[in-house]
């Protein structure tokens, strides 16, 4: 069942590239108003320009969430552009695969400063907007090394288990409010970064690992935060949802998992 968001205000951050351009294109594809939001400046305003060409309407933005003043500018220029904010997509996340013991303390308080300071920047900017929405949501992507941790995983495991317990706070926190707030966690997603960064023998042998046999979609991933984001899960909060083939359910092994 394909879901409509008609006219709803989304801001998906992170939203130049990957998964990230992936969930933005989906959102215009059902009727959302879509803020792209990302570092790279350049790549958020082509994803915006052919979301407005073809499917629907889009403006971009630049932005740096580590910053909270900057995560508040996204939101505003959200407010500016179309008077409302009803979902906010975090997609923003940083991995410097390194044994613990090997990795700087800037490293680690940079992968903190991405993938956990800056969901908190942008949902302390968000939250006003979406209490005036009558259909709010706050949809964050994370891991499955959010619960499971692997070789070479450095800080990348450890930030993620903070967003997650963060996220599942503020839906307690949110829900008399209505603010609905969940965690997508992808497995294995077949994306260009994908392709560049893991050697072919190691996709190999974790789609070998993976009980259905294959890599995941960028589209798979978009179509469940879009159901995220509809009013068919209106009863659904706090939840931290796996897409990952049944990857989670399988024994990890230093084979099966390589360095990602």
């Amino acid at each position: 069942m394909r879901v409509h968001l008609a006219d709803r205000i989304v801001l998906v951050v992170g939203g130049g590239s990957g998964i990230g351009e992936g969930i933005a294109r989906s959102f215009g594809s059902v009727g959302a108003k879509v803020v792209v939001a990302d570092l790279n400046a350049a790549a958020a305003e082509q994803v915006a320009r052919d979301i407005a060409a073809n499917v629907g309407t889009a403006i971009s933005v630049s932005l740096d969430i580590t910053q909270a003043a900057q995560a508040q500018a996204g939101v505003s220029a959200a407010l500016d552009a179309f008077h409302q904010l009803d979902i906010v997509v975090n997609v923003a996340g940083v991995l410097t695969p390194s044994p613990i013991e090997e990795m700087s303390a800037e490293t680690w308080r940079q992968t903190f400063a991405v993938n956990v300071d800056g969901a908190f920047h942008l949902a302390r900017a968000a939250l006003p907007a979406l209490r005036s929405s009558s259909s709010a949501a706050f949809i964050n992507i994370s891991s499955l090394a959010g619960g499971t941790a692997y070789p070479n995983g450095g800080a990348y495991g450890p930030s993620k288990a903070a967003l997650n317990s963060l996220m599942q706070q503020l839906a307690v926190e949110w829900a008399p409010s209505g603010v609905r707030v969940n965690v997508v966690s992808p497995g294995t997603i077949d994306t260009l970064a994908v392709r560049q960064k893991m050697p072919t023998a190691v996709i190999s042998s974790r789609v070998s690992s993976i009980p259905l046999g294959r890599l995941g979609t960028v589209q798979e991933i978009a179509e469940l935060v879009l159901f995220l984001a509809s009013p068919a899960a209106s009863y659904i909060t706090g939840e931290v949802i796996n897409c990952d083939g049944g990857l989670s359910q399988t024994l990890f092994t230093q084979k099966s998992l390589g360095s990602r």
